[in-house]
């Protein structure tokens, strides 16, 4: 998880760090700005997938075909649905792809929420590991290899600043400065499942909860304006597995990680709408059916001419034979008597002659 987390995090670190720049050094808003930036470069993937969905509505009719035709022989019956995919021209994974592609992202903004020092200030590891090492000795642990270190020695920094009197200043000020609080609570704090937190109430709930209530209705919300999905098969099981995934990732990140989550279901609930709008699935559908037809068409033009094509070859061969008295069968004669002579030539030691038309008459 960490590798991955790590390959992630690193070129989507530089662009964190933008927006924290863009946003006047703001970490909500510059998260804010970053989930708006990654649905951006996702909208061309998210518009083919909308596309995908739509074709899906053609499939049926003949799915259904296939399956009551032979649902009995498996092997027959994947044979037609891979040959029907491959003659459409259809990938029915194609429109898992951006749902996919959230979860490496959401691993790398995790990795950047759990060290901002690193991402956001661009403090070398060997320093970071100097700078615990300090607040080791001052008395503060740290587990090996936790997630949560950056994230304790930031605040370890902000408490106790002047335990880090020998590294960089102007750094260490940054640091110091560095605000995680949204609405009064502190992004890097991971919600608990508890109705209380230190005394009151456990306002952090509301991240993951609102997550998971935002991709539900989203996932509500795309199958009534396309019914069709219904049967979608693994898209339909992405769907109702995305508002339960999140729930759970909002509880075991930091409050920042699910913050991120929970903006990105509220910006594809709106693509969602938007998209139901500007690129109607029913619409969709119906003009992917017709450039079907316009292909299929287009095909059997190619076939039909191909084959006249082929008619007008062989009556041109036929009339030029007519005229020649059938040269080809001539020249099959005259190349035997010609292997004949060699060998006779060969065998008696004459000399060879070459053969003419006057020897075939």
């Amino acid at each position: 998880m960490q590798f991955i987390m790590k390959i992630f995090g690193w070129p989507l670190g530089f662009v964190m760090l933008g927006c924290y720049l863009i946003t006047g050094n703001n970490y909500a808003l510059a998260i804010t700005l970053f989930t708006l930036i990654t649905k951006l470069a996702l909208l061309p993937l998210s518009v083919k997938q909308q596309k995908e969905q739509a074709k899906m509505a053609i499939f049926q009719p003949k799915l259904k075909r296939i399956q009551e035709k032979y649902g009995n022989n498996k092997e027959r019956y994947n044979e037609e649905i891979q040959k029907l995919y491959t003659e459409e021209g259809y990938n029915p994974m194609s429109g898992c792809l951006p749902s996919l592609i959230q979860f490496p992202i959401l691993f790398g903004v995790i990795d950047v929420v759990y060290k901002p020092i690193y991402h956001i200030f661009r403090v070398s590891n060997a320093v970071i590991d100097e700078m615990i090492e300090v607040a080791s000795a001052a008395g503060h642990a740290f587990e090996a290899h936790s997630y949560y270190n950056q994230i304790k020695l930031l605040n370890i920094i902000q408490e106790e600043t002047a335990l880090f009197a020998d590294f960089d200043q102007e750094v260490i000020t940054k640091i110091a400065e560095f605000d995680m609080t949204l609405f009064g609570l502190d992004l890097g704090v991971v919600p608990k499942f508890a109705l209380t937190y230190e005394g009151a109430f456990n306002w952090y709930l509301l991240i993951p909860i609102l997550c998971g209530i935002f991709q539900l209705g989203m996932t509500f919300y795309m199958q009534k304006s396309n019914p069709q999905q219904q049967s979608g098969g693994a898209m339909n099981i992405m769907l109702y597995t995305m508002p339960l995934m999140s729930v759970y990732i909002g509880f075991i990140v930091p409050a920042a990680a699910g913050f991120y989550w929970t903006l990105s279901a509220v910006a594809q609930f709106i693509q969602s709408v938007a998209f139901n709008i500007f690129l109607n699935p029913k619409k969709l559908a119906e003009q992917a059916e017709a450039e079907a037809e316009a292909a299929k068409e287009a095909k059997r033009q190619k076939r039909v001419e191909a084959r006249e094509k082929l008619k007008e070859l062989q009556r041109e061969r036929n009339a030029k034979y007519a005229q020649n008295d059938d040269p080809s069968q001539k020249e099959i004669n005259k190349r035997k008597l010609a292997e004949a002579r060699k060998r006779a030539a060969e065998k008696y030691g004459d000399s060879y002659e070459e053969v003419t038309d006057e020897d075939l008459k």
